[in-house]
């Protein structure tokens, strides 16, 4: 019970974080945006672990399955996460997250993990509702929109995926205030040199307060502790399990998306949304 509703929070978390980076995006450019979250990110990190008094130490052998999370679960999903926000809108990005679990229930199969008949149903069944979502009325008939801003945002699911197979391990060995530092610093190294001449072309005397107050919010709530909740729910339940708030993000996510940047939000959402829960039912 304990495991589900810290990713219920989780899953607020994200979903308000969409909203709050799609309107950042209105004064930043993704590098700079990415970059400059994960700088605050890893201060953060690190401060916590120096003021725990550690502990600093990861084996050798653990080394590559670390500098594999901070790619895959920071460096290489916020490029392509946020480059393909940018170009969609943000109920459509977060609706392609929701291919996470799909991926999640893939790459377990892949590697040998046993997926229970139920969990595949039930994702299945998740995802056809997440589909729903996504199908746009083009006047008698029913098309899908679908451009370069939707395929970088799928290439980032699997990306996070990938990241949420390889951390799960590292959080049962170490701390999670290890961890964590160690995944937001290294990974966001990369991001800096992707940003680099944006970073010093932007006129940062220009900044508002209010931008910098959701900066931090992005930065404390969505990541620090979102991040955390994913890896220790992931120790606690498994990915597959962990991966079905993805679903629930994407409800919420189209909530907000709603209520404060005017998406639509109708009778075939609703109907998504229904049978997204169903598939949550069945998989449980």
């Amino acid at each position: 019970m304990a495991v589900d509703a810290a990713l219920l929070c989780m899953a607020l978390f994200w979903a308000s974080n969409m909203i709050v980076l799609k309107w950042l995006l209105g004064t930043l450019p993704p590098p700079v945006l990415s970059s400059v979250r994960f700088v605050l990110v890893s201060a953060i990190g690190l401060s916590v672990l120096a003021a725990q008094g550690g502990p600093w130490k990861v084996e050798r052998r653990d080394l590559p399955r670390l500098l594999l999370c901070a790619f895959t679960g920071v460096s290489l999903y916020q490029v392509l996460f946020m480059e393909g926000l940018f170009r969609t809108t943000a109920f459509v990005s977060n609706l392609l997250q929701g291919t996470e679990p799909v991926f999640a229930l893939l790459l377990l199969w892949v590697t040998g993990v046993a997926v229970l008949r139920r969990q595949w149903i039930g994702v299945g069944v998740a995802f056809l509702g997440a589909i729903l979502f996504f199908l746009q009325d083009v006047g008698h008939g029913v098309s899908v929109a679908f451009g370069a801003g939707d395929l970088l945002n799928l290439v980032s699911a699997l990306s996070f995926a990938v990241y949420g197979l390889s951390s799960g391990v590292l959080f049962e060995r170490y701390k999670g205030r290890t961890i964590m530092a160690y995944t937001m610093a290294l990974g966001a190294v990369p991001l800096i040199f992707w940003s680099w001449r944006d970073l010093l072309a932007f006129p940062w005397a220009s900044l508002e307060p209010r931008v910098m107050g959701a900066l931090l919010f992005s930065a404390v709530l969505p990541v620090y502790i979102g991040y955390w909740i994913w890896n220790w729910a992931i120790t606690k339940k498994g990915l597959a399990h962990a991966s079905l708030y993805i679903f629930v993000d994407i409800i919420l996510s189209g909530v907000a998306s709603y209520f404060f940047l005017g998406e639509r939000f109708g009778v075939q959402r609703l109907i998504g949304a229904a049978i997204i829960l169903t598939g949550l039912r069945l998989a449980r």
